[in-house]
């Protein structure tokens, strides 16, 4: 089934990064950050009746795939954005476009056309940060806020220090009930443990 390819691409995509080095990077921890935003991001889109919660899944999980390929292939720069969060600089995604000119969701619009990753999903992550300019703001808002609850719960890490900021034009067009939230959070941190499990070794 397209969910079951979605998924095994997803799950591939991220063990192509396994390999950066420990001193550069977490990769366990990005990967449980990446992890929970998936998980995440399919509960809440069945939260608010969007259909297809596998792709919203596999967009979570790749939401930040602009910067593993940065912390991979752009080690010394990664290394140098880092360093800035510990002097107390501007946010690691404002951080990007000073240090190299460009932002992880672009390394990401870039990634999804060359392997020709549906339009749909690809835009659930390079809009990941401003939802409402997506082709579909709910969807994107999803992931958003996905992303911000992960970080806010500590689940995991993706090199970002700051919570990044709700755009409540987004959180309004997503129309959640507020329990929703309130459910979806015991829920996924529920499944996370399993998948944790299932990708880390448990550890």
């Amino acid at each position: 089934s397209k969910e079951i390819s979605a998924l095994a691409v997803g799950v591939t995509t991220m063990e192509i990064f396994k390999e950066i080095p420990k001193d550069v990077f977490d990769v366990q921890a990005f990967t449980h950050h990446s992890l929970a935003c998936g998980v995440l991001a399919r509960i809440l889109a069945a939260g608010g009746n969007i259909r297809n919660t596998e792709q919203m899944f596999v967009s979570g999980l790749l939401h930040d795939i602009g910067r593993m390929v940065v912390f991979k292939y752009y080690p010394q720069q990664a290394a140098m954005m880092l360093a800035g969060a510990s002097d107390g600089q501007a946010c690691l995604f404002d951080a990007e476009r000073s240090v190299m000119g460009f932002r992880h969701t672009d390394i990401a619009a870039d990634l999804f056309e060359k392997w020709k990753f549906p339009v749909a999903m690809g835009q659930n992550v390079v809009f990941h940060h401003r939802p409402a300019a997506a082709q579909d703001p709910a969807k994107a808002a999803v992931i958003h806020l996905s992303d911000i609850v992960a970080h806010a719960l500590g689940e995991g890490k993706s090199g970002e220090w700051c919570i990044p900021a709700l755009d409540t034009v987004a959180w309004d067009k997503l129309r959640l009930p507020p329990k929703t939230l309130a459910t979806a959070i015991p829920q996924a941190i529920h499944h996370l443990g399993f998948l944790t499990t299932v990708f880390l070794g448990g550890d």
